[in-house]
């Protein structure tokens, strides 16, 4: 578990942080304390800022650019930074708006720094007036158990009760109404588990039974993992193993969920499969945070798959007219929907055609040696209620949509074990101690480069939780 210091309020929410409300005249600071403060950030002169930007909340509050005090945009844990945003009030906002700061990881939204500051504290965006330009200093520590390697500075403008205000230019926001302004290095490295994945060296009939002699070679994850620690199951969590195989035309994923509790209330291809029982495979091709696809297989073998741009646009679900030719198929133990019996489980064959993800391979059809980022998950709804999950590489946090902590595969000819064909020089990395890694999967674990780590990444849907602001 994170250790969270005391300025931080963060909830995994869908929405994104919480922001937090500015307590009026906080520490017991008087009129003409307040007053003092305004004189000392406000201008009526443009500032010239060392980096420059053009961000505009409704045509009322602009951000013309910041200053900051780090070097070569490198923050590591434990280390302080101070920025200073300059900001131009166009027209007044009304009563209630103010400002707000979060620092993400690549997992999405991880703290909030809104009251830092002592613009923050005296002069709100309520009380600006037209023609202004405000200096909005804040200094805050990174956290040292920050274990991202980035740091993404998401600014905006909120009043409780109220939709954010909207900002533009909308490429340059994470669809949530949130300004990504800045981005640091932490030189922190991730670690990612690693597999070699060999040629299916038969047919495979995607019925569910996992008996095609071609699966005694596939390559075997052992138990998916907890999702927020990678610690192996406990007990009272989701259980699921995996398998993987490739040739020419498909990727193969084969899933064994154990579930005393089989629940499938879905009708319809695109259901919200996630919210109940299902598998899952997240695969982006090249790493590089963009393009990537989704699919998912419940107990009574329906699909859901989804194309997205980067992480998470086009918002809530990508691009669900995306329906390639997957071929799945299911064989379950037990009785989907009885709540009053215990179930055994369900076995998973899915069939993804390279075709259907070919943005991102290095070859088409793939060859030997090549590697792809992707993941895959198991969402179990028990019968004690709720939801839990697996994972084969744990994104460490509430979001599935964590791309940087992916796992990587290498396609081969020959068994899980043996040697691989070489890899592509850009992704031959040093080995490194495997702490972390997932128990009895073949392969290495190795660093993430920071050039598959691009793109913000917002939060997986939302959690059982208040709707945030």
């Amino acid at each position: 578990m994170k250790t969270w210091m005391p300025w931080v309020v963060c909830l995994a929410l869908g929405a994104g942080c919480v922001e937090q409300p500015t307590q009026p005249n906080r520490g017991g600071a008087s009129q003409q304390e307040l007053e003092r403060i305004r004189r000392q950030v406000v201008s009526r002169t443009a500032p010239t800022p060392q980096h420059a930007l053009s961000f505009n909340w409704d045509n009322k509050v602009e951000l013309l650019g910041y200053d900051i005090n780090v070097q070569n945009n490198t923050l590591r844990p434990g280390q302080s930074v101070t920025v200073t945003w300059y900001w131009k009030c166009r027209a007044p906002t009304g009563d209630g708006w103010r400002l707000f700061t979060h620092l993400d990881d690549a997992n999405g939204p991880r703290t909030n720094q809104d009251n830092v500051g002592d613009t923050r504290r005296a002069y709100q965006p309520e009380r600006w007036r037209a023609g202004e330009f405000i200096r909005d200093t804040q200094s805050f520590e990174l956290p040292a158990d920050w274990d991202s390697p980035t740091v993404r500075v998401h600014l905006g403008v909120w009043k409780d009760g109220q939709p954010r205000m909207a900002v533009t230019p909308a490429d340059r926001t994470d669809g949530d109404r949130r300004a990504r302004v800045l981005e640091l290095n932490t030189g922190v490295q991730v670690q990612l588990t690693e597999t070699v994945v060999p040629r299916a060296t038969g047919a495979i009939t995607a019925d569910g039974r996992l008996d095609e002699a071609a699966w005694a070679n596939a390559a075997r994850t052992g138990p998916l993992v907890n999702p927020g620690n990678g610690n192996p199951p406990s007990a009272t969590e989701a259980h699921a193993t995996a398998m993987m195989l490739w040739d020419d035309t498909n990727l193969y994923v084969g899933f064994r969920v154990t579930d005393d509790n089989l629940v499938d209330p879905s009708t319809a291809r695109d259901d919200h499969l996630w919210e109940h029982d299902a598998v899952e495979v997240m695969i982006d091709p090249d790493g590089d945070g963009a393009n990537y696809y989704e699919f998912q297989v419940s107990p009574k073998n329906q699909r859901f798959d989804t194309r997205y741009d980067r992480p998470r646009q086009p918002q809530p679900f990508g691009h669900l007219d995306f329906n390639p030719e997957t071929r799945s198929g299911v064989a379950a133990t037990g009785t989907i929907g009885n709540p009053d019996d215990s179930d055994t489980g369900y076995d998973v064959e899915l069939v993804i055609p390279w075709a259907s993800v070919n943005n991102g391979l290095a070859h088409t059809p793939p060859q030997p040696g090549d590697q792809v980022r992707l993941n895959l998950f198991v969402m179990d709804e028990p019968k004690t209620g709720g939801q839990r999950s697996a994972a084969w590489s744990a994104p460490r946090g509430g979001d599935f949509h964590a791309l940087a902590r992916f796992g990587r595969i290498t396609l081969a000819v020959d068994a899980p074990g043996a040697p691989a064909a070489p890899a592509a020089p850009a992704a031959a990395l040093p080995a490194v101690p495997s702490a972390g890694a997932v128990p009895n999967i073949p392969g290495l674990v190795q660093p993430l480069p920071a050039a598959l780590n691009n793109g913000a990444v917002p939060l997986r849907r939302p959690a059982p939780a208040a709707a945030a602001h």
